[in-house]
């Protein structure tokens, strides 16, 4: 576990590279065929999009989920469960009521060009049209639901010592082997991009591997498996885990397709956020005066680029560019323009305990 106060640099910098990752994956919406709903739709489509957004969606937000678990079980251990639990709903439930209320809901409800009243348009839009009521924040509300989830449990079995060990080759083998089959579970109902609302929206695919993951984080924390994994274990699952993604056709004709479909994306997983770990902690474990801005900046990109992202994708609609090029142009804009309007609110200083 980390000492109080000390950021941990490659940590810092996964979080960085990951939001960055986000934008991308949103401002690639209009330019490539996506299974889900987005707002702008732009020609010609990209056909490299659509393996972008797989390989994104079978990392990206379980790492997201992964390294929140890990400063979920630093932040418990050094606060009172109701002060952490207080934290939460400021940082986590109060943008979730601002974006619902005064953003996401108000956009659809014009959109819609309905005269219903206005509070009923917005339970029928959050139940009936999930995840449109909260929009990206459905990773916000998700993770509030689990750290609440995580401190009843912890509070009930009175989980307190602290324990070490060193991080064994075949954990991950453990872990794969209960997460393919219960996601092939999970999909025979809850197809990938298929969404319904339990309180909070949750796409049921991805919900073993996101819930997992988060826990994982916390118990990597406890456990200090961070500081013992050795980097020929976690590089050894980046080959795999690649190796199943770029052979993925070969799978798909030796193994059902659900069970292809959960096979490629789990090894993909674990191998990417076991590969990104080694590969940060040993190579990108330093800071400079830009990666630190977009770490301190990250949360508030992470809440606004959305709205950035498909402004400006309306505004490059109709101007003659490569689509490759829009798709360049909106994902560094949207990074600095987001980080920009993060920046200014963070000088407030009631706003900057939330983002």
């Amino acid at each position: 576990m980390q000492e109080p106060g000390k950021r941990i640099i490659y940590a810092d910098n996964i979080k960085v590279f990951l939001t960055c990752m986000v934008v991308a994956h949103h401002a690639g919406q209009a330019y490539g065929n996506t299974g889900g709903v987005w707002l702008v739709s732009d020609n010609p489509k990209l056909d490299f999009l659509s393996t972008f957004f797989f390989f994104n969606a079978a990392y990206m937000m379980g790492l997201f989920f992964f390294i929140s678990g890990f400063f979920t079980y630093y932040s418990l251990n050094n606060k009172p469960a109701t002060k952490y639990l207080k934290d939460r709903l400021l940082r986590l439930g109060l943008p979730l009521l601002i974006f619902a209320f005064f953003i996401f809901g108000p956009l659809h409800y014009f959109l819609d060009n309905t005269r219903s009243n206005f509070f009923s348009f917005l339970a029928r839009l959050h139940f009936d049209h999930p995840p449109l009521s909260l929009g990206h924040l459905w990773f916000t509300a998700s993770l509030l639901a689990y750290s609440l989830i995580y401190v009843l449990i912890t509070k009930a079995l009175n989980i307190r010592s602290d324990f070490s060990g060193t991080f064994k080759a075949w954990y991950p083998i453990i872990y794969l082997l209960i997460l393919i089959p219960v996601n092939v579970l999970v999909r025979q109902t809850y197809p990938i991009d298929s969404w319904t609302t339990w309180i909070i929206p949750i796409e049921v695919a991805h919900l073993p591997q996101y819930l997992s993951l988060f826990f994982l984080g916390a118990l990597f924390n406890k456990t200090k498996w961070l500081e013992t994994m050795k980097p020929i274990i976690s590089f050894s699952y980046l080959i795999a885990g690649l190796s199943f993604f770029f052979f993925k056709e070969s799978i798909y004709q030796h193994l059902p397709g659900l069970w292809s479909e959960s096979a490629i994306e789990s090894f993909l997983c674990v191998g990417l956020s076991l590969g990104f770990l080694s590969l940060f902690k040993l190579m990108l474990n330093t800071s400079n005066r830009l990666t630190r801005y977009l770490s301190d900046n990250s949360y508030g990109i992470y809440l606004f680029h959305l709205l950035i992202v498909a402004a400006l994708q309306l505004l490059l609609l109709n101007i003659n560019l490569p689509s490759i090029t829009k798709f360049a142009t909106v994902t560094i804009l949207g990074i600095i323009f987001s980080g920009i309007l993060t920046s200014a609110l963070r000088k407030s200083k009631f706003l900057r305990k939330i983002i």
